[in-house]
């Protein structure tokens, strides 16, 4: 049954990029685009450029920003939408339950979101001329990097079961998860340093900096973030899967799953 599920999901994901083929270039253009008009004007800004290790550090943090974005709205667009269709309490009668749905529903969108991924670092890369060396041995900073994005997508989506409407809040935790990555936590000492385990997706961007910008290998890197990201993944999805279950059990008994 989990692989009906699962397979169905990916159906699913796989139709809404055919029908909708524009979304996907747009979406990737425009995110292109963006990056590329903020590293302009930098640029300007400091009459100088962006070069080197600095430029490799945000393009790899951008890179994660667009792809814990897109994990994330999965979960939180994707219980709004339900409410809003009227079908979301077949969802949570489903014989597979809400949260392996979720689950399978994120997993299947991660081809397309790693996908996308790679077009966006590619397409940067092409723009300002600064190419990282990228193998796929990069990609398990990336999926670990998406466990923990679906862990506040748990905690979104209990937002959104009960109150329905949450794109606002979707579109503040841009800012705030930009603020997050784009923040140096892994270089921290003392006490601050256990800050680098703990702020989401901070052991990842450490990894991929260990990884791509001072050339490390993935179980070599300084200050073990690799085994930390797993503490990192474990935490937030932890706390998200069981802050949705009481979520929904909340909004059960308050009789207001239906509801939009």
């Amino acid at each position: 049954m989990m692989w009906q599920a699962f397979a169905a999901e990916f159906r699913r994901e796989w139709i809404t990029l055919r029908r909708y083929p524009t979304e996907f270039f747009g979406e990737l253009v425009v995110v292109v685009v963006i990056f590329y008009g903020l590293f302009l004007g930098s640029s300007y800004m400091s009459g100088g450029g962006i070069f080197g290790a600095r430029l490799s550090s945000v393009i790899l943090g951008y890179t994660l920003w667009t792809l814990s974005l897109a994990a994330i709205g999965n979960m939180g667009y994707s219980i709004s939408n339900e409410a809003q269709n009227g079908t979301l309490e077949q969802v949570f009668l489903s014989p597979v339950g809400a949260v392996r749905i979720l689950v399978l529903r994120n997993v299947a969108a991660l081809t397309f979101s790693m996908l996308f991924t790679v077009l966006v670092i590619y397409g940067i890369m092409g723009l300002t001329g600064h190419f990282l060396p990228l193998s796929p041995i990069d990609l398990v900073p990336l999926v670990m990097a998406v466990g923990t994005a679906m862990g506040i997508g748990f905690l979104i989506a209990s937002i959104t079961i009960l109150f329905k409407r949450t794109n606002q809040l979707l579109g503040l935790l841009q800012f705030v998860l930009l603020f997050i990555i784009m923040t140096p936590f892994t270089t921290f000492h003392g006490p601050l340093q256990y800050l680098g385990i703990i702020a989401p997706l901070s052991p990842m961007v450490g990894l991929l900096q260990s990884m791509l910008v001072d050339h490390q290998a993935l179980l070599t890197a300084p200050g073990d973030w690799f085994w930390w990201g797993f503490v990192n993944v474990a935490l937030w999805l932890g706390l998200g899967i069981a802050v949705f279950s009481r979520a929904y059990e909340r909004a059960k008994t308050r009789g207001t799953l239906g509801h939009y």
